[in-house]
C-alpha cells in the first residue's frame, strides 16, 4: 500500500491574472507504507535539531512561512532556514520517495477555458489538474512491482473538498470516464496538515518545483529559490511518467476532439 500525499502551490482559485502567482501546480508524493515511520523520524530528527524537544506545540512546516522568517521559523537565521529547507528536501531523495505533478500556466489556461466553455464559464485549476495527477499516479503504481495500490490524502482546508471526492469517485467507477484508475483505493481522506508530516514536505516540494517551473518559462526567480532546483530535479524524476507536465497538452488529447 501506498499513501499519496497531495498539495498545491500558487493557488488563486478563479482569480487566473494573479502576476504574482502565474504558475499553478499539482502535486503528488508517493510514501510507501514501509518507509512512512522512517520518515517520519528522519523529519522529526531534522525538526528537533533547529527547534528542540519537544517542538513548539504549533509546530508546522510551511513554505510560504519558511520562505518569508515568519512564525516558527523567525526565531532561526536565514542560513538556518536555507539549511532547514534543504534537509527537507534532501530527505525524500535519501529515501527515494516520487513525487509526481502536474502545471497549469494560467494566462494560457484562461484562454484555453474562454474558448472552450464560454467566457462566462470559470474552471478551478486544482480540479482540471487532479484527473491528470490521479492518473499519472495509477500509471506509477501499476509499474511498481506487485502492482501496488494507492490511497490518496489532502489537506483538509480544501475549499473544492465536494469536487474532488467526486472526481476521485468518477475515475474509479464511471466507465464513461476517458481517464480511469485502477490502483486508487477508497475515496480519498482530508486531515489536519499541522497533524500531518507528509503534507508538510509535499507542500515545501510543491512549492519549489512551481519555482522551478517559473524559471523554465522565464519568469523572475530569487537566486536563493534556484539554489534549490538541484535537488527538485532528483526528487521529480522519481515519479514523472512522461515528459509532458502541462494540463493543457493533456486535456487536448484526452477531452478535445
Amino acid at each position: 500500500m501506498n499513501l499519496v500525499y497531495i498539495d498545491e502551490s500558487g493557488n488563486t482559485g478563479l482569480n487566473l491574472k494573479d502576476p504574482q502567482q502565474p504558475i499553478f501546480i499539482l502535486a503528488a508524493m508517493i510514501l510507501p507504507e514501509l518507509k512512512w515511520f522512517v520518515l517520519e523520524r528522519l523529519f522529526l530528527n531534522i525538526a528537533r535539531e533547529y527547534f528542540g524537544d519537544p517542538l513548539p506545540s504549533k509546530f508546522e512546516v510551511q513554505a510560504k512561512d519558511l520562505k518569508a522568517g515568519r512564525g516558527i521559523f523567525g526565531n532561526l537565521s536565514f542560513e538556518q532556514q536555507l539549511s532547514f529547507r534543504d534537509k527537507m528536501l534532501q530527505l525524500l531523495i535519501d529515501n527515494e520517495i516520487a513525487v509526481i505533478y502536474r502545471r497549469i500556466i494560467k494566462s494560457k489556461f484562461e484562454v484555453f477555458c474562454e474558448k472552450e466553455y464560454g467566457s462566462g464559464i470559470k474552471v478551478n485549476p486544482y480540479i482540471m489538474a487532479l484527473p491528470f495527477v490521479c492518473m499519472e499516479v495509477d500509471n506509477y503504481l501499476r509499474k511498481k512491482a506487485g502492482n501496488e495500490l494507492g490511497m490518496f490524502i489532502f489537506d483538509e482546508q480544501k475549499e473544492t473538498l465536494n469536487d474532488v471526492e467526486r472526481s476521485l469517485l468518477t475515475l474509479r467507477l464511471d466507465p464513461k470516464s476517458i481517464v480511469k484508475t485502477s490502483n486508487i483505493i477508497e475515496k480519498g481522506f482530508f486531515i489536519d496538515s499541522s497533524k500531518s508530516f507528509p503534507l508538510q514536505l509535499i507542500d515545501l516540494v510543491a512549492y519549489y518545483i512551481r519555482k522551478y517551473e517559473e524559471n523554465k518559462l522565464g519568469l523572475r526567480v530569487s537566486e536563493i529559490d534556484k539554489q534549490t532546483f538541484v535537488r527538485i530535479k532528483k526528487i521529480i524524476s522519481t515519479g514523472i511518467g512522461s515528459s509532458v507536465v502541462d494540463i493543457l497538452e493533456w486535456v487536448k488529447s484526452y477531452y478535445i476532439k
